[in-house]
């Protein structure tokens, strides 16, 4: 367990924030997504339905979403996990993660391909079923980095994939 001392002289068990981090994405069911326009317009948003894949957030991205392309074309997004607005008594301090990811590509003949749709049906429904069916989707993986995770006001912790490696101050 790795604890470390705040400028106020209280421990901050690093270990116990990555608990918190991991079972905060665990409660999540949808992520979003910002990815550049590779056309050079502006960002372009999105949400998607994942499961945790190895650390990845693995999703099933339609052509038709204009963020898939995108993401198809880059190298690198943004996720965001936010909690429900509903559980949140202030939203200045809500609870929240992000991480710049790498984008992975699974093809459809693979066995992995096989072993994350069988999650995302599990975690999501049938429908997925209906979504490996139609040609203009894609399983796509993202692998965190370097991100952020806030639990409350002064709690913001920087992250390394999915660890929390120090206190972030202003």
């Amino acid at each position: 367990m790795e604890a470390r001392v705040n400028e106020s002289n209280h421990a901050i068990d690093l270990d116990e924030v990555t608990e918190r981090l991991h079972a905060f994405v665990d409660a999540q069911t949808a992520l979003v997504l910002a990815v550049q326009d590779p056309e050079g317009g502006p960002p372009v948003v999105g949400t998607l339905p994942f499961v945790d894949d190895d650390g990845r957030f693995c999703v099933l991205a339609s052509d038709l979403a204009p963020h898939t392309r995108a993401m198809r074309e880059s190298a690198e997004v943004s996720v965001a996990l936010m909690a429900d607005q509903q559980d949140t008594r202030n939203p200045f301090a809500r609870e929240r993660a992000q991480w710049t990811a790498a984008v992975e590509s699974v093809e459809r003949d693979t066995d992995a391909f096989e072993r994350i749709t069988a999650q995302l049906r599990k975690r999501h429904g049938k429908t997925v079923d209906l979504l490996c069916g139609l040609g203009d989707f894609h399983l796509l993986c993202l692998r965190p980095g370097r991100g952020r995770y806030v639990n409350g006001f002064g709690r913001a912790w920087v992250l390394e994939s999915w660890e929390a490696s120090r206190q972030r101050r202003g």
